[in-house]
């Protein structure tokens, strides 16, 4: 897609046929919240959640999308390291693919959300964990590792997205903590349950603006690897000179690579 595309250019395709699909979250609560409201409230697609915690629960079953499937799972601790080294949860949503829909983990795409924290900069190594993931997971339906997946990352973290479904001008905010960007969500005139088909493609600008800024021109997602490399290089240094992230979610790719948003 054309990063010149914008709001005025771009439609949300509400009879998407998108089969079953899992969503990989680090929280506990928050993203499984966002999320519920975006595939049940606006798409209206059945949603399964899988939390570390907790048993499979069917959450929302649709009349409207029977054969449309959004599970969303999340990972055994809030480390970047545990998608890529964390088998228990791989194993538990094989069985769930498996058992109740006869999939498995390389015919299913996979999108991974993640928030970039620096909060996670007391772990060494930790910088080089991302650029691992975002090598293993560059594609949500065919990557060389051992199970699907796309790496979208937030920076700083996933309330970045909730403000760019309500502000134009999101992409030239700058956070220099994921706290403050956090403060800043629960602080506006808005909340999850106010997203709508709107205010998704006006998070799709900003994201395509802000990757403008970083002279990305256009982007295919189903090879997503060197442009993710260069966001994420790109913050980084940002934050390495200034001490502060731009603000940047990637979790319209998901719904760009899903077919979800279009070019009118």
């Amino acid at each position: 897609m054309e990063c010149q595309v914008t709001t005025k250019n771009l439609k949300i395709n509400k009879n998407k046929a998108i089969g079953t699909i899992i969503i990989v979250v680090e929280g506990e609560s928050d993203e499984f919240y966002l999320l519920k409201h975006i595939f049940t409230k606006v798409f209206h697609y059945n949603y399964i959640s899988y939390k570390r915690t907790k048993t499979i629960k069917h959450e929302f079953v649709s009349s409207e999308n029977p054969n449309n499937h959004v599970i969303v799972a999340n990972t055994n601790s809030s480390s970047i390291k545990s998608i890529i080294n964390d088998k228990d949860y791989k194993d538990k949503l094989y069985y769930l693919l498996k058992s109740e829909f006869n999939k498995n983990l390389k015919n299913t795409p996979i999108y991974i959300i993640w928030d970039r924290d620096k909060d996670e900069k007391t772990d060494k190594g930790i910088e080089e964990q991302y650029k691992i993931a975002l090598n293993c997971f560059s594609n949500s339906m065919d990557n060389d590792y051992d199970m699907n997946g796309i790496l979208l990352l937030n920076y700083p973290c996933h309330e970045s997205y909730i403000l760019s479904n309500f502000s134009k001008t999101e992409w030239k905010e700058k956070y220099y903590t994921s706290k403050e960007c956090k403060r800043k969500s629960n602080m506006a005139l808005c909340s999850i349950n106010d997203i709508n088909e709107k205010t998704l493609l006006i998070a799709a600008t900003n994201m395509h603006r802000r990757m403008l800024d970083y002279n990305i021109t256009n982007y295919d997602t189903s090879d997503f690897k060197k442009i993710n490399e260069t966001i994420y290089r790109k913050e980084e240094e940002c934050f390495k000179i200034n001490k502060y992230f731009n603000s940047l979610s990637l979790i319209s790719i998901m719904l760009v690579d899903l077919g979800i948003i279009t070019e009118i």
